[in-house]
């Protein structure tokens, strides 16, 4: 995808890249002002047209090029947008050959692309145990999670769109033992073409900054022994090797071990 904003949009696009403030409300006159024209039909009718990122639209770019995502709509009225706490630009683990990205929380519309990210990935490791460990949804059950977890403040799940399209995730959820409220536990997938460009970071560290937030001591995962790379990828975050479970996964009538890995905040 071509990452040029339609001409219609960017002064939109100054007005984001200019501003300072991590939140901004906008009312559907005051977009019309800065652009200096009528919004599509769409932009009324349709919540979607301000929360996808997808080609072939483009109007988003106005502001994701500019780290804000789109975190609430009021249709005909206003829109909020959001720049998350962590700056991706300034992380250590940023690549700048990276185009067009940026990470922020799912929201339930991101369901159903989820679900194919995970598909894709299990494919594309389809020699191997699952890139992470954890059980096959829906995109209705998956919307249900998220929405329990914004409920309840459990738990999070955040993606990374990478030129307009899903191709990781990361979720943190707490553990619910009365004894383990100091804990989380984090998922991660992620298409592997990107990983090169340490978006597989990028989605641990926003994890890391959410359970700093909610008061999380400790993030653990497991994964299969025999997944090096992936292993290697947490230890490059700071994450340690703290046990193993023998033949505790079984994939495709073959046994492996599981590595439990953690890390203290």
């Amino acid at each position: 995808m071509e990452n040029k904003i339609e001409n219609k949009y960017i002064p939109l696009a100054n007005y984001f890249e200019a501003s300072k403030e991590g939140t901004l409300k906008l009312t559907f006159a005051e977009v019309e002002t800065i652009i200096g024209q009528k919004l599509p039909n769409a932009a009324y009718l349709n919540k979607s047209w301000w929360t996808k990122t997808k080609p072939p639209l483009q109007h988003f770019l106005s502001w994701t090029n500019n780290g804000y995502f789109v975190s609430k709509v009021l249709p005909s009225y206003y829109v909020q947008f959001e720049k998350p706490q962590f700056q991706i630009e300034q992380s250590e683990f940023a690549d700048q050959k990276t185009s067009t990205y940026i990470i922020r929380p799912a929201e339930l519309d991101d369901a159903r692309n989820l679900v194919k990210l995970a598909q894709r990935v299990n494919i594309e490791k389809e020699a191997t145990p699952p890139y992470f460990l954890h059980t096959a949804e829906t995109a209705p059950m998956l919307r249900k999670r998220i929405s329990t977890w914004h409920a309840k403040n459990i738990g999070q799940v955040f993606v990374a769109i990478v030129e307009g399209n899903i191709q990781g995730a990361v979720e943190i959820s707490k553990v619910s033992a009365s004894y383990a409220q100091h804990r989380a536990e984090v998922k991660l997938t992620i298409a592997q073409d990107y990983i090169p460009l340490n978006i597989d970071l990028l989605l641990l560290e926003s994890a890391k900054r959410w359970a700093s937030l909610n008061n999380i001591h400790r993030i653990e995962l497991s994964v299969s022994v025999s997944d090096t790379a992936l292993i290697n990828r947490f230890e490059q975050f700071g994450f340690l090797t703290e046990g193993i479970k023998k033949d505790a996964i079984l994939y495709d009538n073959q046994y492996f071990d599981e590595l439990f890995m953690g890390i203290i905040l």
